[in-house]
């Protein structure tokens, strides 16, 4: 429940991006979805509107006009390319085959 000087989903989100983007002197190319602007954006599961925790419910992520799996980070556009295993994944996994 709300409580007096509480933000509502809405307002966090526009702070985070619209006016994060002004306060660092980028309003004019990000921060909003608009013709001319950079779009690097978010595609969510889940409304934030009803919960500010759903910001974090991620299906896709377009960074650079390629599209990626937010669960995997595999890109699916323009492309299909496996994101490649991190070192310590890597590393952990060939301790582990040794010690056995």
């Amino acid at each position: 429940m709300l409580q007096s000087g509480d933000m509502t989903p809405m307002e966090a989100l526009r702070i985070a991006t619209i006016y994060g983007a002004e306060s660092i002197g980028y309003g004019a190319d990000i921060g909003s979805i608009e013709a001319g602007k950079l779009a690097d954006l978010v595609v969510l599961n889940s409304n934030p509107l009803e919960n500010i925790k759903n910001s974090t419910d991620i299906l896709y992520v377009m960074k650079n006009g390629e599209l990626f799996e937010g669960a995997t980070l595999d890109r699916v556009w323009p492309s299909a390319k496996k994101f490649p295993t991190p070192y310590w994944v890597r590393e952990r996994e060939e301790l582990e085959r040794l010690r056995k």
